[in-house]
């Protein structure tokens, strides 16, 4: 017996969600092995080794900074402004500054869609119970106010952005705002550190 046209396209679409789950999660894990183990031999402690580090990839060394400043963000480990101090420094103040809004602004709009798509218990697995638990009472206070309020934290060079992505991906912000804050917000902090230390 032939499945019904709806019920159909209805299985169709739980097969793709399946695939792009089991993809996403494994690409995750591929990243994240990488990334801890460059982490771990010292690469990405200080600006000095990072420097080092994305230099010696040579004519990919753009790419690789692009890169850095996307995982950095999805994994909330290393200090926000040392790849784009690293980026100015290296590539001057445009390149530089390139690098680092195109990864900082995919990076942070990746970190809002996984915990948009995987829940509460995806973010609960990046955050001990105590900050989750913090950040949710932090953002139910600014409830009617909050796209303002990530605006501003946005563009802040001293506030947990990176955080914030994974967290407003549990409220109710359409991701066309979301984006659209990012991509407005992000640009003011990597400007200064490029115009800054950029050469």
């Amino acid at each position: 017996m032939s499945m019904e046209p709806g019920n159909k396209l209805l299985q169709e679409q739980k097969n793709i969600k399946r695939i792009l789950t089991i993809t996403t999660a494994l690409l995750s894990g591929i990243i994240t092995v990488f990334f801890v183990h460059e982490f771990l031999a010292g690469h990405f402690k200080s600006v000095e080794s990072l420097r080092a580090y994305v230099a010696s990839y040579g004519i990919f060394g753009p790419a690789v900074l692009t890169i850095f400043q996307c995982v950095k963000v999805m994994y909330t480990i290393i200090p926000g402004a040392i790849g784009c101090i690293v980026g100015a420094g290296l590539f001057g103040t445009v390149r530089g500054f390139i690098c680092s809004y195109i990864g900082i602004s995919a990076g942070s709009i990746i970190a809002y869609f996984l915990s948009r798509h995987f829940g509460i218990s995806f973010v609960k697995q990046l955050f001990s119970e105590k900050r989750y638990a913090s950040c949710m009472r932090f953002i139910n206070r600014w409830s009617k106010s909050y796209a303002v309020f990530l605006w501003i934290a946005i563009c802040s060079p001293i506030a947990p952005d990176d955080f914030l992505c994974y967290f407003t991906g549990l409220t109710e912000m359409k991701p066309k705002k979301f984006v659209l804050i990012i991509l407005t917000a992000k640009i003011w902090t990597i400007l200064g550190y490029s115009l800054i230390f950029g050469r």
